[in-house]
């Protein structure tokens, strides 16, 4: 390429209005225990761009001057140097002045920045370094490096699996791209790096990248910053063996070690976290396809390690995008805060399905869970939109409720940590639902709270256990369902309804015997009209059920079987008309909860004590 771009004029002026403010100081706002030590967890926050990474002009500008370029032709006989600030020595290129350096060629041996508080500008245009006893690039020193990949451009690094020190107690290089100082990669070229002997890129401070192919097969981490990782665009394959394929791990300044994904297509195989910021992971828009280990059935794995799909020891921000997990532990994991406000989520997990230590918050998005132990998981979960679907062994959501199974079976990876238990109905600890359609398949608790359960809006549907030592809901505290639509059904032996503190009427009904799952239940009310039409994807023995169209004072009449020529979403339909049913009972609503058996005889007796069909009530 014999001229260039002299630089990007329009995003340049824009990018200046921006300069100084793209990452915002945050403050405070819970604090979480990782790997023993205390952290204080930022908000995150985006800039005035919507960005949550940190990037100057100078990041973005991919354009450099050819005439005034120290110009590079990498040869193992010899290599050509036209300009100054450069020298070679045994088999080492030696950069140690500021200014720009384009590279081409082949060359067994390492690229060294010695620059003191000088800007380097490292220009690849089809270079290929290979370093059997060091890094490749090795950036002993400078204010920044700056690595553009020029378009079109092929370029490798690589390294060997031993590295050759000094001296005994040198740890230092351990990547194939490695910098002590900050490192920014751009530029729409391609660049393959091999980490045979542990990372892959690694910055000591602040990592930025903002465009280009980066293909990486490490040992250990392919992508690592200690201070921070900002990342605007690119496409990326990253493999690792037995690391991380993106990680910040400053642990000791709660300003730092955090991750900024704003843009860019992922795909990670990792041997152990796909993502890892030991403070924040903040994501505006990525595309991620993500799998640790051999996925969710990983059975041979180390129970004592770390195989989460996106992972922080702060807070997970997620704006949009698309996230294709497949992880041996949690797909998605924080020990603060995980906020979901838009995205598509495939989710599959030998653990947890989403895990916040304290508050996990979605307000919108479409996510499947179709694997999980637990499925969504947090001190207290708050869902305000979105379609939801979650598919779990044990409990379906779980609000500090712990393992659930009968014989206190925990998952793979040991019993979650929420802090100190609450006792006897924990007010701190609820699942509230005020929008959106979410769907449940448990064989656990499908719902279940240390605390209190709350809905307001939206549409709940829960398929729950066939075994007695579980039910459809469980909690502590109380339900309260002021509105939305609620059906859950399961096993009667520990059936639980709504709180008759709610103001929209409930009704439990129990069935004199198992009911073989897609069997239709059906409610009308006084003027034939249905109320609702429910088919469970499971065998059971109870329903629970809240519609707004359930009045106080009102007769409804329970059928079986027949048919809806409705649309069936989850088990429920909409739309249609119900003919063909057996009729069961008539049941009068006298009160905000009813609770009968499939005659309309009512039940008495307090919750979770069964009923016809199952064990006496309590």
């Amino acid at each position: 390429m014999k001229k260039t771009k002299l630089g990007i004029a329009t995003l340049t002026m824009l990018l200046i209005l921006f300069t100084g403010c793209t990452k915002t100081t945050s403050t405070t706002t819970a604090t979480s225990k990782s790997n023993d030590n205390v952290v204080a967890v930022q908000e995150s926050k985006k800039s005035s761009n919507n960005q949550y990474g940190k990037y100057n002009e100078e990041d973005y500008d991919e354009g450099y001057d050819e005439k005034t370029a120290t110009k590079i032709e990498l040869k193992d006989s010899g290599s050509i140097i036209d300009g100054s600030g450069v020298s070679e020595k045994d088999n080492t290129i030696s950069i140690t002045a500021g200014g720009t350096y384009i590279l081409s060629g082949n060359y067994k041996g390492q690229l060294k920045v010695s620059a003191n508080e000088e800007t380097v500008h490292l220009v690849m245009n089809n270079v290929s370094i290979s370093n059997e006893s060091s890094s490749a690039i090795y950036v002993e020193q400078a204010k920044k490096v700056i690595t553009t990949l020029v378009e079109g451009s092929k370029n490798s690094l690589s390294d060997g699996s031993d590295y050759t020190f000094a001296s005994a107690d040198e740890t230092e290089p351990d990547a194939t791209f490695f910098s002590k100082d900050d490192l920014t990669i751009n530029g729409s070229g391609t660049l393959d790096v091999t980490g045979n002997y542990s990372n892959g890129i690694r910055s000591k401070d602040d990592l930025v990248i903002t465009n280009g192919v980066l293909n990486i097969t490490a040992k250990n981490n392919a992508i690592k910053g200690k201070d921070s990782v900002s990342i605007a665009n690119g496409t990326f394959s990253l493999k690792t063996t037995e690391g991380d394929g993106i990680q910040a791990n400053n642990s000791t300044d709660t300003d730092k070690g955090w991750v900024a994904l704003d843009g860019g297509t992922y795909t990670i195989q990792s041997g152990n976290d796909g993502i890892q910021a030991e403070t924040n992971l903040s994501i505006a828009k990525s595309d991620l396809k993500i799998q640790t280990a051999s996925g969710y059935n990983d059975q041979s794995i180390d129970t004592t390690a770390s195989y989460k799909g996106l992972k922080a020891a702060g807070n997970i921000m997620i704006d949009d995008g698309t996230f294709d997990i497949n992880t041996a532990d949690d797909a998605i994991h924080s020990n603060a805060t995980v906020t979901i406000n838009n995205g598509t989520f495939s989710l599959t997990s030998g653990d947890d399905g989403i895990h916040a230590d304290t508050d996990l918050l979605i307000n919108n998005g479409k996510i499947t869970v179709s694997q999980s132990y637990e499925g969504l998981e947090g001190a207290t979960v708050t869902i305000n939109d979105g379609d939801i679907s979650v598919k779990a062994s044990d409990d379906g959501i779980n609000a500090a409720g712990g393992s659930s199974g009968e014989d206190g079976q925990e998952g793979q990876f040991g019993a979650d940590s929420f802090g100190e238990p609450g006792s006897g109905g924990d007010s701190t600890k609820f699942i509230e639902i005020n929008g959106g359609a979410t769907y449940v398949n448990s064989d656990g608790d499908g719902i279940d709270s240390n605390g209190d359960v709350r809905m307001t809006a939206g549409t709940l549907i829960v398929n729950g256990p066939t075994d007695s030592g579980n039910g459809a809901l469980d909690y502590d505290g109380t339900f309260t369902i002021d509105g939305g639509i609620f059906a859950a059904s399961g096993s009667s032996g520990m059936a639980m309804s709504a709180s008759d503190t709610s103001s929209q009427a409930a009704l439990s009904l129990f069935f004199d015997d198992t009911q073989k799952a897609g069997s239709l239940v059906n409610l009308k009310n006084e003027a034939g009209e249905t109320v609702i039409s429910f088919a469970p994807e499971k065998d059971f023995s109870h329903i629970a059920i809240s519609s707004p169209d359930l009045k106080v004072g009102e007769t409804v009449t329970l059928s079986t079987g027949g048919k809806d020529s409705g649309t069936a979403k989850n088990g429920l339909y909409s739309g249609g008309d119900y003919t063909n049913g057996t009729e069961l009972a008539n049941i009068s609503l006298n009160g905000v909860l009813t609770s009968v058996d499939q005659s309309g005889s009512e039940v008495t007796g307090n919750q979770m004590g069964g009923g016809p069909g199952g064990q006496p009530p309590r």
